[in-house]
Formats: C-alpha cells, structure tokens, sequence
C-alpha cells in the first residue's frame, strides 16, 4: 500500500522537518499549499486558474493513493504546515502497471534546503521495495535546471524530449525532458 514511516529530518538550514505519507485530513491544508505553490507560475502544468479542487474531491484523491498498491503520497512538513509534496501513481492497465509517474513541489521559501531530495529518496526507496514498480518516471521543463541536476544525482536518466511541450504564451515554449529511473 501506499504508506511510509514518518521520519524527522533536517534542513540545510538546520531546521527539523517531518516527511510522511499524506493522508485525507490533510486536504485543507494541501489545498492552501497548492494554491500557493501554483500562484508562482513556475515550472508547473497547472495554472492557479486551473486549480479549484473542492476538500471533498482531495480527501477522496488522498484516499485513493493510500489504497493504490502502485501509489504514493508524501508530504513534507514544517510547523503542521505542508512545505513539500510528492504524488506518485502507476499505470491502471496489466501492461504498464510496473511503470509510474511522479510530480513533487517544495515551497520556495524551503527551496534548496534538501527536502525535495528526501522525499524523492523516500519515493525511491518505496519503490525499490514495492514488487509491483519497476520505473519510475518523471517530466520536467528543460529550464528547471536545478530539478533536472537532482534527479541525476538520484539516478535519474534521460529518455527522451517533447519538443515545444509546453506553451506559456506565445513566444515562449518549453521542452519537456522526460526521465526513468529503474529499481
């Protein structure tokens, strides 16, 4: 099942921070984090237009990735407030059910303090430890420089590019690279 150990952890900084598995209650304040995390319009698919999930509709998404034998979701936690949070589900059908995808975010103002590398080596870790997950996978802009250099330094490889993947207005495009790691 979709489920870790809690686990205590420090920063960079030196602060003390909490990753675990995220869980039903947890869906309000999932929803302000979200919400603040896609107001930045960074390197995300989703637009804070886009986002209007009600606590009802995140309760049942947290409650199915901890009933999914191929799903996980981890939140990182710092003062009972969300810093950090990692999806992971596998494919539905027989033939790609050993392959999954992730997507994980980190508030900025927590950014570059290691905690998007904990809970990428907790994902990691279950996965290696999950019989049914061979791959996992991942896309991300081809200027997130600082994600990409993280997930090759997990093991992370390179498999391939959509070309102009992403359209943010106009006259700028990104490239999505697409990345696989094997347990």
């Amino acid at each position: 099942m979709g489920e870790i150990q809690e686990k205590i952890l420090q920063t960079k900084a030196g602060f003390s921070y909490i990753i675990r598995t995220a869980l039903p209650k947890d869906a309000k304040k999932l929803i302000k984090y979200c919400k603040e995390i896609f107001s930045e319009e960074g390197y995300l698919l989703t637009t804070s237009e886009e986002y209007n999930i009600t606590v009802r509709d995140e309760k049942k998404f947290l409650q199915s990735y901890l009933i999914g034998e191929g799903n996980l979701a981890i939140v990182a936690e710092y003062n009972n407030d969300i810093i950090g949070f990692l999806t992971f589900h596998n494919g539905m059908r027989k033939r790609i059910k050993h392959v999954g995808t992730l997507g994980m975010t980190v508030a900025k103002d927590y950014r570059n303090q290691g905690i998007g590398k904990a809970m990428l080596s907790e994902l990691l870790q279950w996965a290696k430890n999950n019989p049914l997950i061979e791959k996992v996978t991942l896309e991300v802009f081809e200027a997130n420089k600082h994600a990409i250099a993280l997930y090759k330094q997990l093991g992370f490889k390179e498999e391939g590019r959509m070309i102009k993947g992403i359209k943010i207005n106009d006259f700028t495009y990104y490239d999505v690279i697409i990345m696989a790691f094997f347990t």
